[in-house]
């Protein structure tokens, strides 16, 4: 396990993507923002060939939408977002931002892989071996099937897993 800095990448990478990777972006981490945005620019102009999932998506699209939903209401957390989205669903039809950030994702030359009962099976056996949460051993499922071995994620959890590089923003 090599765990190193996000910037120091090399050139044509096959990389698996983190949802915290896009988050940091979008959402303007103070401290993380700026070295995600530099991946995903050369992501972007074809310096790395990246891979993400459905499920990573997913998480993304799930946050973005809390994250938009506390902005216009001005809540203080994602629970009273989940409360106020339940209560009133249609609050979801007028989330802009997060759609469009949505599709500028999918404008990224990026591999989106989907969650397959193989990838499933094997992510169990990750999860037990590794100590990880299922969602984070399906990306490492993933990576094993289509060989690919660096992660650009913020997640320490990842630490804990052998034969991987593990990229973070710094």
């Amino acid at each position: 396990m090599a765990i190193e800095s996000l910037r120091a990448l090399p050139t044509d990478s096959r990389v698996f993507i983190d949802a915290n990777i896009f988050l940091y972006t979008i959402l303007g981490h103070p401290r993380f923002k700026s070295p995600c945005k530099e991946f995903l620019i050369k992501l972007e102009n074809g310096v790395y060939e990246g891979t993400t999932s459905t499920l990573i998506l997913n998480e993304v699209v799930h946050k973005l939408m809390l994250a938009e939903v506390i902005k216009i209401n001005r809540l203080s957390s994602e629970r009273e977002a989940l409360k106020l989205i339940r209560k009133n669903p249609d609050i979801i039809s007028r989330l802009h931002t997060t759609w469009s950030n949505y599709a500028y994702i999918r404008r990224y030359p990026i591999t989106i892989t989907e969650v397959d009962e193989r990838a499933m099976d094997l992510s169990v056996q990750i999860s037990e071996r590794y100590r990880l949460l299922i969602s984070d051993a399906v990306h490492i499922a993933i990576m094993k099937k289509r060989g690919i071995v660096d992660l650009a994620s913020n997640d320490s959890d990842f630490e804990r897993v052998a034969g991987i590089n593990l990229w973070k923003p710094r």
